[in-house]
């Protein structure tokens, strides 16, 4: 079998060649990168503190259920989010709540898949632009671009 990488119309990924898909990731710039090179676990734990907070602010609770919900927004703080991003996050909507229901009725494993291309953070985003605000609020190894990149082709002999 021949590598998607060597071979120019063989499907890499989502569709893409692998030429076309480098291209993809090349044109990716400010919240669109952030969101594809954020590490799904991450997007998974921004999008679960708008739902936590969201349950703090409108779900009678025991002291000891809102100890437990704040100890668990707590640690959400890991890795590249920082303490300021999860602050920065606003409790997510009606709406969000009732995605967070579905999403939460699948197995782990297609929950945390969900977050795999970016697509439900986008949406839970759209719904709640806080989302976006505490993603700039995280560490990247990299700076991330605000205009597209363009690689250097370099052609095989």
């Amino acid at each position: 079998m021949i590598n998607a990488a060597i071979n120019d119309t063989a499907i890499y990924h989502n569709g893409r060649t692998y030429a076309e898909h480098c291209a993809w990731l090349d044109s990716l710039v400010g919240d669109e990168y952030r969101i594809v090179y954020m590490p799904i676990g991450h997007l998974n734990s921004l999008a679960t503190v708008s739902h936590l907070k969201f349950m703090l602010a409108n779900l009678r609770m025991t002291a000891g259920e809102r100890l437990k919900t704040l100890e668990v927004i707590d640690m959400c703080v890991h890795g590249s989010v920082t303490d300021e991003a999860v602050a920065a996050i606003e409790p997510c909507c009606e709406t969000g709540r009732k995605m967070f229901q579905e999403l939460n009725s699948l197995p782990i494993e297609k929950q945390t898949q969900a977050f795999h291309d970016g697509d439900v953070f986008r949406l839970l985003a759209k719904l709640n632009p806080s989302l976006l605000s505490a993603l700039r609020l995280c560490q990247f190894n990299e700076i991330v671009p605000e205009q597209p990149r363009h690689r250097a082709l370099e052609i095989l002999q």
